[in-house]
């Protein structure tokens, strides 16, 4: 996503600094009230009159398993995916990924393996059994260099993909 922003600034305002920085902290709402931030790209929403929140597009989830995965094949019910090992970017950090598909303790039992980024997960699930719940675009973009398999997802297949600013 941040080339793609970065080259349409680049082509459309080419005179325009654009600076970016990857994290993900408890520190972005203050940054963005201060004006230490322009603005966020990411899945978090802020829920206050200040900010306006855009979405951008809306993100379709799947199922990713590696190739060789025995068991997950066509269609699937939520019981069977809970029934899986999973990968899942850290639940207890700021702002996770995951964290909403993990919302109860049957489901945060399953998972096995935690990563500090998405493409950390789908690399392990390409060489375990683990499964992963990842965005449609980003599965796709891994699945012939780590040979994964996308399947659908029965629950919550979509999440926004937001950009934040103060209003």
């Amino acid at each position: 996503m941040t080339s793609l922003i970065y080259n349409k600034v680049e082509q459309v305002a080419p005179n325009i600094h654009l600076v970016f920085k990857s994290s993900l902290n408890q520190n972005t709402e203050h940054q963005l009230r201060y004006q230490e931030t322009e603005f966020v790209i990411g899945y978090e929403e802020f829920r206050r009159p200040e900010f306006s929140c855009v979405p951008l597009f809306k993100d379709e989830m799947v199922l990713v398993t590696s190739k060789t995965h025995p068991r997950l094949h066509g269609t699937l019910l939520e019981s069977d995916i809970y029934s899986e090992e999973h990968a899942v970017v850290a639940l207890d950090r700021y702002a996770s990924f995951s964290q909403p598909w993990y919302d109860t303790p049957d489901k945060q039992a399953c998972v096995a393996y935690q990563g500090m980024a998405m493409v950390s997960v789908l690399n392990v699930v390409s060489q375990t059994q683990l499964v992963a719940i990842a965005p449609r675009w980003l599965a796709e973009e891994f699945s012939g260099p780590l040979n994964l398999r996308i399947l659908p997802l029965p629950v919550e297949p979509e999440l926004a993909y937001m950009l934040s600013l103060m209003a």
